[in-house]
């Protein structure tokens, strides 16, 4: 078994159970993410790719896809 992360993503709150039950929070840069319209999942943004859709960029896709 591994730890589990949760991070809010409006504020950077993050917390970490550990495997022997200890709990951590701290504060952590916000991820920013998109929903990638080739994979249809949540990836991170940096790196990815907006395509343009009639002059507006409406496409998004990720890392792995572009």
């Amino acid at each position: 078994m591994g730890e589990l992360e949760i991070i809010k993503l409006n504020t950077g709150e993050r917390t970490i159970f550990q495997t022997d039950g200890s709990v951590i929070k701290d504060q952590v840069p916000p991820p920013k993410i998109e929903w990638c319209d080739r994979c249809q999942s949540f990836k991170e943004a940096e790196f990815g790719r907006y395509d343009k859709v009639m002059g507006s960029n409406e496409l998004f896709y990720c890392l792995a896809c572009k």
